[in-house]
């Protein structure tokens, strides 16, 4: 640490910086799409739509006036946003007709009433006349099959199911949700079915339905306005510990220092020596103590507190927190636990306790995360989060594939959460019946990626390894904690490599003198975390099991030595605007003796995507691309032509960002140092929420070092965003402007260590006119930290 306490920088775009987007020239038609195809395919959706007339119809005789609904199919070529627009233009009138996605490819529309129906049925028919327009014709020709809407039933076969979970449709109109909510409820009454509303989400119509019969269950089945019928998911929580008898030193908090608090969702926390002189003053719970065993969470706990002393590591740099304890589970052997009473649980401690901003939740389910549609837990989740501007780090969850030697399940339902940091185990040592080497994934650490190819988990720490005997038994090789009788415990999962990102979370939000923001604590973490070189595998397969890798200890995350520098750009993109710095300040010093630039990179961009809870697998319903390079010279732009809006361009541009510049050669070997840390992956139309590049400018290929990095050169840097057509409409309809905040840091190194880059780089800033700030630190943390 000695010279590394050169704090990072902010800094910010200048006026110049922002450009408005040009508007590209018009496409020619798809090969996918004809009058001819589309005429046919007309005829085809408006029999279908004959046959919801009738629905409508005998609908309206008995009183019943929630929507209809339509599941429309696309053609797998016209899934671009583009096209979705003209699909769009036929079946949303007046209103957005178009209430959610199914998987990838099926829209579902509603049919409010019959004159909603023949001004669909109008637009279908524009296709028969002598020129029709070309978005008529490729809406229609987009389409691929068309059919009412039937219920979702996800039960399994055999088995009794108590507790029905039943998620209604959102219509996007608060009169017609009244409607069907109101007539759901009736249902219930007159069936004699005891109904209960959840609050998973404000956007998520979800009861808890029990008492339902062979009889009333075909009846839910036929119910207008059920969109899937489902078990209610029971919580079970497996804690097998190993006590030992061990002494470790009780730590005591200082009476001179304000410490951070971090709230723990779990099984409670024992008042055991070690741990009672932390805990908070305030709790909550919700069961009386003899329902409560708080073994899980005094586990938890512990390691939030104790865990590089435990280990003898420092792995977090972390000084110690207050625990608020929020029970949430009672012991699962004498009360069961549903999934809409931890959510609303979980949602109630929050709520009372939002001036807490870091919570451990390690915590989730059993079932595995969908590859399309995020779980409702999730987006409750995320709604909880951005309700209460809070940040909540997740366990990734556990399973025991390994005993019967099959492949690692994917990440839970819960850890599909795009706003949490979601955690993953790495292991913290080896024996002989363990099935993963020092410093790898742990065999129980489920995978990612979550629905949509989201990244998760983003993190990991250490959780532990395990692995089988000679009988096939599980053997495990635990970390230490504490048991509720205040004796050491040992145990393995993500449940506890989940607090040591808690524990460095809550210390940077405490030392950074700022105001709480999440995007910024994710992005510092994520920016800062590697891969062990003990782990040699592709960088898909790392993504896949632990995410971006681990976080650097609290004060490396803050400081530079004098060869490298990290910036930070936070700002807010809206639909139509970008920003494009074309003075990007890249030390000139940086050139070796050849005349080529040189260097490590290390980009990440951390987003707060629009979340829209009925768009499936396109519930992130924004995003941003970063581009970060060389270009030739700056070149004057007519604004007087049509689409040019900015007077200023740029010649030449490459973004080292791509990588088609690099050597696939280098990317395979595993042996260099910069192995462990190297990531270059295409993003390209992923509505990924975290995106991170680590770049080797020595790795280019020999000719696109002639290319792009000979010097002279200038560098840019260009953030832009990208808005999915739903939400473009709904705005439009609201007559608002989408919007997203983002986060994005970069560390420059100069791995030749030639200059001071650190002091370069910042007076380059002032060169250029770039307001500039050192992050801002707690004094007495950093003398702290810097003395440590």
């Amino acid at each position: 640490m000695a010279d590394k306490n050169l704090p990072i920088k902010f800094f910010q775009k200048r006026q110049k910086d922002a450009f408005d987007n040009e508007a590209a020239g018009g496409g020619d038609m798809p090969a996918w799409a004809s009058q001819e195809i589309a005429v046919q395919k007309s005829a085809y959706v408006k029999q279908v739509l004959s046959g919801i007339s009738d629905t409508l119809d005998r609908k309206r005789k008995t009183n019943n006036y929630t929507p209809s609904v339509i599941k429309v199919k696309m053609n797998q070529d016209a899934l671009a946003k583009s096209y979705r627009k003209d699909i769009g233009n036929l079946f949303n009138i007046n209103e957005l007709n178009i209430i959610g996605v199914n998987g990838i490819d099926e829209l579902l529309i509603k049919v409010n009433d019959e004159q909603v129906l023949q001004a669909i049925i109008k637009n279908l028919d524009r296709v028969n006349i002598a020129f029709p327009s070309n978005s008529t014709v490729v809406g229609i020709s987009a389409i691929s099959d068309i059919e009412a809407f039937v219920p979702e039933i996800i039960l399994e076969k055999g088995k009794e199911t108590e507790v029905f979970k039943i998620k209604l449709f959102n219509y996007g109109n608060m009169d017609l949700n009244g409607i069907l909510l109101r007539t759901f409820e009736k249902f219930c009454h007159d069936n004699k079915l005891e109904c209960q509303r959840t609050s998973y989400s404000a956007e998520l119509n979800i009861y808890s339905v029990n008492g339902v019969t062979a009889d009333t269950l075909e009846e839910l089945k036929n119910f207008d306005g059920v969109q899937m019928i489902s078990e209610m998911p029971v919580y079970n929580l497996d804690m097998e510990e190993i006590s030992e008898d061990h002494e470790i030193v009780v730590k005591l908090p200082k009476k001179d220092v304000e410490y951070p608090i971090v709230g723990v969702l779990d099984t409670g926390i024992a008042k055991i020596p070690h741990l009672a002189p932390w805990l908070h003053t305030d709790s909550l719970t919700y069961y009386v103590e003899e329902d409560t065993n708080k073994g899980h969470g005094t586990f938890v706990a512990g390691v939030m507190i104790y865990g590089d002393e435990l280990e003898g590591k420092d792995y977090t740099g972390f000084d110690g927190c207050k625990l608020f304890e929020a029970i949430v589970m009672p012991d699962l052997k004498k009360q069961k636990l549903y999934e809409y009473e931890l959510i609303e649980q979980i949602r109630d401690s929050i709520s009372r306790n939002n001036h807490i901003k870091i919570w451990n939740l390690s915590l989730g389910t059993d079932v595995e995360a969908d590859l399309n549609e995020f779980s409702d837990f999730a987006k409750a989740l995320d709604e909880i989060q951005d309700e209460h501007d809070v940040l909540i780090c997740k366990s990734a969850g556990n399973c025991d594939n390994f005993q019967i030697n099959a492949p690692k399940r994917r990440i839970s339902k819960s850890a599909d959460t795009v706003r949490a940091l979601v955690v993953g185990s790495i292991t913290h040592d080896k024996n002989a019946t363990d099935h993963a080497e020092k410093f790898n994934p742990s065999p129980f650490s489920r995978i990612g990626p979550g629905p949509a190819h989201l990244i998760k988990p983003d993190l990991a720490h250490m959780g532990g390894n395990a692995g089988t005997d000679v009988r096939n038994r599980i053997v495990k090789n635990p970390v230490k904690s504490f048991a509720v009788d205040g004796r050491i415990a040992r145990q393995v999962g993500t449940s506890f490599s989940t607090p040591r990102i808690s524990a460095i979370a809550a210390g940077l939000n405490s030392i950074l003198n700022e105001k709480f923001n999440a995007i910024l604590i994710k992005a510092l973490m994520i920016h800062s975390a590697k891969y062990p070189i003990e782990m040699k595998m592709g960088i898909a397969d790392k993504l896949n099991s632990v995410g971006f890798g681990m976080p650097s200890s609290i004060g490396d995350i803050l400081f530079n030595e004098p060869n490298e520098i990290t910036l930070i750009l936070q700002d807010t993109i809206e639909k139509g605007n970008y920003v494009d710095i074309l003075d990007f300040p890249f030390p000139k010093s940086m050139i070796d003796d050849e005349g080529y630039f040189y260097g490590e990179i290390t980009v990440t961009l951390v987003t707060s995507p629009i979340l829209e809870v009925s768009q499936g697998a396109e519930y992130c319903q924004s995003n941003i691309d970063v581009f970060l390079g060389t270009y030739d010279q700056k070149v004057e732009k007519d604004t007087t032509l049509p689409r040019i809006k900015n007077p200023i361009g740029a010649e030449g541009r490459q973004n080292l960002l791509s990588t088609a510049v690099y050597s696939k050669r280098a990317g395979k070997n595993m042996d260099i140092p910069f192995a462990s840390e190297r990531m270059l992956i295409s993003y390209s139309d992923k509505y990924q929420p975290v995106k991170k590049w680590c770049v080797n400018l020595d790795e280019f290929t020999e000719s696109n070092k002639d290319k792009f990095l000979k010097a002279p050169k200038n560098w840019y840097l260009k953030v832009k965003g990208l808005f999915r057509e739903f939400t473009e409409s709904k705005a439009e309809a609201q007559k608002v402007t989408p919007n997203m905040d983002f986060c994005l840091v970069i560390t420059i190194k100069d791995t030749k260590k030639k200059g001071n880059i650190y002091n370069e780089v910042t007076q380059l800033l002032d060169n250029y006119s770039f307001v500039h700030s050192n992050v801002k630190v707690r004094e007495e943390v950093r003398l702290r930290l810097n003395n440590g």
